[in-house]
């Protein structure tokens, strides 16, 4: 049992673009949650490497990374801004299983799917307005085909919980933290 080991509760979240990862991530840091986004990870890279941060070039530092470093890189990467004071953890945008294993090293982890249907993203991510937005509904089904290439089926098809994004943000979230409460009760 993780409490009885001391080890933090990692939430690792996971989802096709625009399913709600993000704003979930952020409605449970008011939980007493600690925020890393591993999409984060990716823009400082692409920074770094004086790229501007855009779909195409945060999605091709995204697979270089993994080309390179294997396909747990950006979880590697993250864990420099990893608390070491801080009990509960929250990680936005697990694209693979090899990610979660990172974490799963350092402590008691569960990963929950979000999951929203195609337009449903799509519209999100446009109105959303980022920097790396897709600027077409092509460009939208190129980022799903890259993140499936990456293995986020096989972590959407793992992930302990799947919660589906259909109905208000509101009921999203309470379907979130009921089941965050679940396995912290779990684990007492």
């Amino acid at each position: 049992m993780c409490s009885t080991l001391k080890l933090p509760f990692i939430l690792c979240l996971t989802g096709m673009p625009g399913s709600g990862k993000t704003t979930v991530a952020h409605a449970i840091e008011n939980m007493g949650f600690y925020y890393i986004s591993l999409g984060d990870v990716v823009r400082q890279e692409t920074i770094s490497r004086g790229l501007e941060v855009n779909d195409r070039n945060c999605g091709f530092v995204m697979k270089d990374l993994r080309e390179k470093l294997g396909p747990h890189a950006i979880a590697q990467l993250s864990l420099k801004h990893f608390p070491k004071d801080k009990n509960f953890i929250v990680i936005d945008g697990i694209r693979s299983i090899y990610e979660v294993q990172v974490y799963r090293s350092i402590g008691c982890t569960k990963l929950l799917a979000i999951h929203a249907s195609p337009d449903r993203r799509y519209n999100f991510l446009v109105s959303r307005g980022r920097k790396d937005a897709p600027s077409s509904r092509e460009d939208f089904d190129l980022r799903d085909r890259r993140e499936l290439e990456v293995g986020i089926g096989d972590a959407i098809a793992l992930s302990d919980e799947i919660i589906s994004n259909n109905s208000t943000l509101g009921a999203l979230i309470r379907k979130v933290k009921n089941q965050i409460k679940l396995w912290l009760e779990e684990d007492i």
